[in-house]
């Protein structure tokens, strides 16, 4: 059964937005707060990292600049992450 016609844009643009952010429709619920952040973070970057990468077919010059950081830094992040090319 389809929802009666919105009266108004006011009102048609309410029920969008409800739509689109109806947090039933999320694969988690936004109660589930990852517990360590930091690990979260480190996660995000290393696959940020290894995207640039993969894109750049592991040109360190060309990443670092894509990803807005030295290439030393990028080196370093590689060591932490354990990224071997």
């Amino acid at each position: 059964m389809k929802a009666p016609m919105p009266e108004n844009e006011q009102d048609a643009m309410f029920a969008i937005f409800k739509e689109i952010f109806d947090e039933s429709r999320l694969a988690e619920p936004l109660t589930k707060i990852p517990s360590d952040l930091k690990k979260v973070c480190e996660k995000y970057e290393r696959q940020h990292i290894l995207d640039a990468l993969e894109q750049y077919e592991y040109n360190q010059t060309k990443a670092s600049k894509c990803l807005g950081i030295k290439r030393t830094t990028l080196i370093a992040k590689m060591k932490k992450f354990a990224i071997i090319y």
